[in-house]
């Protein structure tokens, strides 16, 4: 004691830690998990049996390690059994036992901690605890046979009525309310009986000769005559007119209709009736030996037979399974004395326990149906032999057993030694802890006086919600923290004894208590036993828990925590994973006891720093036991909090949230904790070695030195931990206190949602922003009563100081003056909260809930608020401004960092989202924003001023999101607005992107905006010929036009620039070309490679391959002549074949339709393409044109001044025309005399003089003379032409009168 006092409380307690990381937080956690996995690999019964679950029965029980000795192992001083209690009987009991004179039975009531004793008809109560408040019934008129105490169904009965009490006698069955006065300390203080009974009948001449009843208040009895009945009851009457009848469940539905007077056959007594809650099953025992078992279905309510199993079939399969190697005696499987019900908690295969006569145990399987029901059989599936069976062990075996009972692996077996003495064998796994396969120790206990009845106290209700039970309770020494001592109640007619089982904890206590501070070779080897890890966390359970120890145990279990834990180890080289001790991986299986290895190998006894899956690298620290219990404690402790969730979803009476763990627990919890808390505190700032006197001082090595630095920095990390989990539970337990479903129905929807996930790992450890969502929803409360809250921020302060800390005090301010500004009406004191609540916010960005802020300013309109904070929390986020390098450069260097400025940003524009929305008039929008707003022109009003906000900002990274936010929602016209020295880097930067064509039409509009008309007209011209799909031919002319007006706009004379403007307008025209043969494709809609050739024709084509591979191709003859002549390309010859094609096309075009119409259209196609070509003779040529079209009217029979009126239609002049005429009557071509009409061209010549005369009214009187004169010669010589020709026709004499018409005209001039 005195040594613990100087020596390791020289720093003091500690109570202040600093705050901790989140990787700190995390390399302690993963210690925790690595222990917490550890403890949960533990072997379930079946395993430890080594059952062979499918190849028939295994025996143990005969060997050595079966039943290992501890004497030998210097622990012969560790007791197995505490003291025993005796409690005699009630003085004023056992003068009645004077006045017996037929019947005297005694039994247990643990759940009331009652015993009965029924002495003839009356019945006696008396608490067995303390041997006061006798009480009795004398109500009877026969001799009682059996009583049991039963749990009533809900809703039968009164209230008060807390149990119910079966008695039975040889004709009735009586039930009895029974009733307490409780006290503070026990509920079941005074116990009081109603004299009236509830409910009275018949027996049907059955002997019960026991009473079992089920949590859901069902009431079985055990027939003398080998049936089980059941007593069934109701609060109304049923159709027999009866609440209460008496049913035969092991005969037929309607054999409780016939008396049992009438059923004849030898009977079978039933002498016990066992209920296993976990599985439903119902299981009886006969006095002959036989099992019988029974469904209740998965919720209790129903009944079933399932199987039967006679004394002789068990005996045959005994007799089979142990196969008799030993030469042990049948007579050992038999007779069958006791069963006990295996719960599904303590083993998922093992269903039942027989005992025998001789103590051998039988474990029994429940087999799964095939077909139908839930199960179909039980088969014997291992035996175990008693003590006294292994070939060294003690030759003393249990005889005459006639009463056992099993709890949690613990069985107790009552044996008559004599007619004054039991002895009562305790069998138990608990020492050993996590083995891999079953030892047990053994120890005998006399009793004074026949043993009438064997019950185990019930457990504490609360025991399953501390115990991490994945699959089945651990082993005791994994929940020995919090598991009570068990207690065996037994019952003689000299009172009741009590034996309570001794848990590694409690037998270090007893250890440590008679070496009087001293270290003793005992202490020593009970943490060989455990080995130094497990020895060390139940040395914590004692040290930590001052509250249940006196201080001087205390003491000395954390000086043998320091004495026995070893030293950390620096591995030096590669240690493979195969040479690991099993205490390092995790598997802590004690090897055989007895081993040399066993005392010897305490430094093979460590947990590594990192997980084990292949070798230990080098340089790596090796902890010590200590550092090892220190975790395996803490993981205890926290078992059922650590990877379990916190809360649970629930839908009535509506969908909220509910603490798994109530007030009480999370007290527990952090009672438990702050004991390991205080330990380290005290302690974690020194290690074994620094003490002045221990072994190791003097022989520290370098490398020793730097494992005990490792190891102290983890325990260090460790003490953070449980610093933090501590401040945690007092925080939840704070919110569970003020109605937790309260408070989390203020979370954001966000929040929620991750809580419901969130384990107290995952809250301990990375849960900062959960915590303080739930600090703020329990301050939202309460705002509006600052003294509430100010008592509540001094509280948080108190219990919770590194989850609630300055930082967070001044958030609390900060949202109760934003929720008293939110009712304030008063505009400008409105405004003026607002602002200083932003102040506050802004001075502890890094723990407040930021969209739940912005939301709230959103309510009140203070779109100021939230820019300038959200741009604050960015920057405090990134204060080295990282993310606009990122930005600019495009690296990814501090990707998180960025990432972490955008989350920041994105409660602008959640903002902006929604006044965007309800701007556009939107209807049923979900504002999970705040934003209140009655109309749309409002809207608009408050998103313009919030924009304008945002344009303000100075935030360069900001602008870009802000930017690319305007882009997104088709708000381009706002983004042009914007004057920003942010705005053309950000263009610039985002046009060298791939996909940039939304940018590229951004910018041109920009520049043009900006009067920059040459730079908008180059990206005009780039967006043009910009290879892509989504333009059209369309929308690439209208970019070159664009263009085009821009380069025009241009004040620059310079050179480049006039270039630029003639190439746009070369374009231009060529892409007027590349659209006229598109619209002539279009039109060739039954040419299905003209269709296929269009989408081709969307992206911009030079004008060879337009020639080549669209005109000529489809024979586009008019799209021909109009490249060729863009090109200017001169080839008369090819001019003229173009002329030919096209004419013929226009002509078969429209061959379908009447004469003058074919007629029309192609006078309209000839004056269109001459007003196209005239200036250009060359692609105009005038003659071919006038005689292919003469040509046409002959043999076309049409009119024949139709050539001539189109010629004059294009315009073209007489005199060229008459010139035009002139060269062809000189060529003499014969293919007028092949149309049968040569004198054709003169008559069309006096039409055109004709048409010359008329035209002449129009020239001036001076003009006429000359231009009458040429067209007199004109006219004479055609007479003179026409009347020298030897042709007589018709054709030569009407050409003929119409010149000398002519003449006669032009006489009068």
């Amino acid at each position: 004691h005195y040594f613990i006092q100087s020596n390791l409380r020289m720093t003091g307690n500690i109570s202040t830690i600093k705050p901790a990381s989140t990787e700190t937080l995390e390399t302690a956690a993963k210690h925790i998990d690595t222990a917490l996995q550890s403890d949960r690999l533990y072997s379930e019964l079946d395993l430890l049996l080594k059952n062979a679950r499918h190849a028939g029965g295994t025996l143990t029980g005969m060997t050595d390690s079966d039943y290992p000795s501890l004497s030998s192992q210097g622990l012969a001083s560790v007791p197995f059994i505490g003291p025993v209690r005796h409690v005699p009987l009630p003085a004023e009991l056992s003068e009645q036992f004077s006045h017996v004179q037929c019947n005297c039975i005694m039994g247990l009531l643990p759940t009331i901690q009652r015993g009965w004793v029924t002495i003839d008809t009356d019945i006696f109560f008396w608490n067995y605890e303390t041997g006061g408040d006798l009480a009795y019934y004398e109500g009877l008129a026969e001799v009682v046979l059996s009583v049991g105490l039963i749990t009533p169904k809900p809703g039968v009965f009164q209230p008060h009525i807390k149990f119910l009490l079966v008695v039975c006698t040889a004709s009735e069955i009586v039930v009895l309310g029974v009733t307490f006065e409780s006290d503070s300390d026990d509920q079941y203080a005074l116990m009081h009986l109603q004299p009236n009974p509830l409910f009275s009948l018949s027996s049907d001449a059955v002997n019960m000769l026991q009473v079992k009843g089920t949590p859901e208040g069902r009431i079985f009895l055990a027939g003398a005559n080998g049936h089980l009945y059941e007593l069934q009851y109701q609060s109304y009457l049923s159709w027999f007119g009866k609440r209460c009848k008496l049913v035969n469940q092991s005969s037929s539905y309607f054999s409780f209709l016939v008396p049992s007077a009438l059923k004849f056959g030898e009977s079978d007594p039933i002498v016990q009736v066992e209920y296993d809650p976990t599985r439903q099953l119902l299981y009886s025992r006969s006095d002959n030996g036989s099992i019988y078992v029974y469904d209740l279905g998965a919720d209790g309510q129903s009944i079933g037979s399932v199987c039967s199993v006679s004394q002789d079939t068990i005996l045959s399969e005994a007799v089979r399974a142990a196969n008799n190697p030993h030469g042990l005696d049948s007579s050992n499987f038999k007779p069958l004395v006791s069963i006990c019900p295996i719960k599904k908690t303590d083993s998922a295969s093992l269903a039942l326990l027989g005992v025998t006569s001789s103590g051998v145990r039988l474990y029994f399987s429940i087999n799964a149906a095939s077909l139908g029901g839930r199960y179909s059989s039980l088969s014997l599936s291992h035996i175990r032999m008693p003590p006294g069976f292994a070939p060294n062990g003690p030759p003393q075996r249990p005889l005459n057993v006639h009463l056992a009972s099993l709890t949690r692996g613990n069985v107790q077996m009552c044996m008559s030694q004599n007619d004054s003495i039991d002895v009562v064998w305790s069998i138990s796994p608990d020492t050993f802890g996590i083995t891999s396969s079953l030892q047990e120790t053994s120890i005998t206990t006399a009793i004074e006086g026949r043993v009438w009845a064997l019950e185990e106290s019930p457990e504490p209700f609360s025991f399953e919600a501390k115990v991490a039970g994945t699959r089945v309770f651990p082993p005791t020494i994994v929940c020995q923290h919090v598991q009570p001592a068990r207690r065996t109640i037994l019952l003689t007619s000299q009172g009741t004894f009590i034996l309570t089982g001794m848990r590694p904890v409690d037998q270090l206590h007893h250890l440590l208590e008679t070496s009087n501070g001293m270290d003793t070779e005992a202490i020593c080897n009970f943490f060989k036993l455990h080995r130094e890890k497990e020895g060390c966390a139940t040395a914590l359970i004692l040290a930590c828990n001052p509250i249940g120890t006196d201080h001087i145990i205390a003491s000395s279990a954390a000086r043998s925590f320091f004495r026995y834990g070893g030293e950390p180890l620096l591995n030096s080289g590669v240690l493979q994973s195969s040479t690991v001790p099993s205490d390092m991986t995790g598997n802590n299986q004690n090897t055989m006891l007895g081993s040399p290895s066993l005392l010897n190998a305490t430094a093979n006894n460590r947990e590594v720093s990192q997980s084990l899956g292949g070798a230990i690298m080098p340089n790596e620290v090796v902890y010590s036991g200590k550092h090892g219990g220190i975790c395996l404690y803490f993981a205890r402790l926290l078992a059922p909090l650590w990877d379990g969730k916190l809360v649970d979803e629930t839908q009535t009476p509506e969908k909220c949230l509910v603490s798994r763990f109530t007030c009480d627990d999370l007290a527990w919890f952090t009672e438990q904790l702050s004991g390991l808390k205080s330990f380290l505190d005290e302690y974690a700032p020194l290690s074994m070695s620094e003490l002045p006197d221990s072994p190791s001082r003097t022989t520290r090595t370098a490398p020793r030195v730097q494992a005990e630095a490792l190891e102290r920095n983890s325990v260090l990390q460790l003490r953070q931990l449980v610093q933090y989990s501590v401040e945690a539970l007092e925080l939840w337990r704070e919110l569970c206190e003020y109605q937790f479903h309260l408070v989390a129905e203020r979370l954001p929807t966000n929040i929620k949602e991750d809580l419901c996930r969130t384990t107290f790992r995952d809250l301990v450890v990375t849960g900062k922003q959960i915590t303080v969502a739930l600090i703020n929803a329990l301050m939202e409360r309460y705002f509006g009563d600052s003294n509430l809250t100010d008592a509540l921020s001094a509280r948080l302060r108190e219990i919770c100081p590194n989850l609630y800390g300055a930082a967070d005090l001044k958030t609390t301010k900060a949202n109760e003056l934003l929720q008293s500004a939110k009712h304030q009406t008063n505009r400008s004191e409105q405004k003026s909260m607002l602002q200083k609540s932003l102040q506050l916010f802004k001075q502890v960005t890094v723990n407040i809930d930021l969209a739940g802020i912005c939301n709230q300013y959103a309510s009140v309109g203070f779109y100021e608020g939230i820019v300038e904070l959200c741009l604050a929390t960015a920057n405090e986020q990134d204060n080295q401004n990282v993310a606009l390098h990122l930005t600019l450069t495009g690296e990814d260097l501090g990707e998180q960092l960025l990432v972490a400025r955008r989350h920041c940003y994105t409660c602008i524009t959640n903002t902006l989202n929604n006044l965007l929305s309800m701007s556009q008039g939107a209807s049923g929008i979900h504002n999970n924003t705040g934003v209140k707003v009655s109309s749309a022109a409002e809207a608009e009003k408050q998103l313009t001023t919030m924009l304008q906000y945002c344009y303000n900002s100075t935030d360069e990274v900001f602008h870009v999101f802000l930017y690319e936010w305007l882009i997104g929602n088709g708000l381009v016209n706002r983004l042009l607005e914007i004057r920003s020295s942010y705005l053309e880097p950000y263009l610039r930067r985002a046009a060298m992107q791939p996909d940039n064509l939304q940018i590229l039409d951004i910018m041109w509009k920009y520049y043009e905006k900006e009067k920059n008309y040459s730079s908008a007209a180059r990206i005009l011209a780039k967006l043009a010929d910009r290879d892509t799909d989504t333009f059209t031919l369309w929308d690439r002319i209208d970019y070159i036009s664009r263009a085009i007006l821009c380069a025009k706009a241009c004040s620059t004379s310079l050179n480049s620039e006039g270039e630029f403007l003639h190439e746009l307008e070369d374009k231009m025209e060529v892409a007027q070309l590349q659209l006229n043969i598109y619209s002539c494709l279009e039109q060739m809609s039954s040419n299905l490679a003209a269709q296929a050739a269009l989408p081709s024709l969307n992206s911009l084509i030079d004008i060879s391959s337009l020639y080549s591979e669209y005109a000529e191709k489809f024979g586009l003859a008019e799209c021909q002549l109009a490249i060729v002549h863009c090109a200017g390309h001169h080839d008369p010859l090819l001019v003229q074949k173009l002329w030919k094609e096209l004419l013929t096309q226009e002509i078969n075009s429209s061959q379908h339709l009447p004469q003058v119409s074919v007629m029309s259209s192609l006078r309209n196609k000839i004056v269109l393409l001459g007003n196209t070509y005239l200036t250009a003779e060359k692609f105009f040529p005038l003659q071919f044109i006038v005689q292919q079209l003469e040509v046409i009217s002959c043999k076309g029979g049409w009119e024949e001044g139709w050539v001539l009126d189109t010629m004059l239609s294009v315009p073209i002049s007489h005199a060229h025309l008459h010139s035009t005429y002139s060269s062809l009557l000189q060529m003499k071509l014969p293919c007028w005399e092949q149309l049968g009409a040569p004198y054709h061209l003169h008559i069309v010549t006096s039409l055109l003089m004709t048409s010359y005369v008329t035209h002449l009214n129009t020239v001036p009187l001076l003009e006429r003379k000359p231009i009458l004169s040429a067209i007199q010669d004109i006219i004479d010589a055609h007479v003179v032409d026409l009347q020298a020709s030897v042709s007589s026709g018709s054709d030569v004499t009407s050409a003929l009168s119409r010149f000398k018409a002519l003449q006669a005209t032009f006489d009068k001039y």
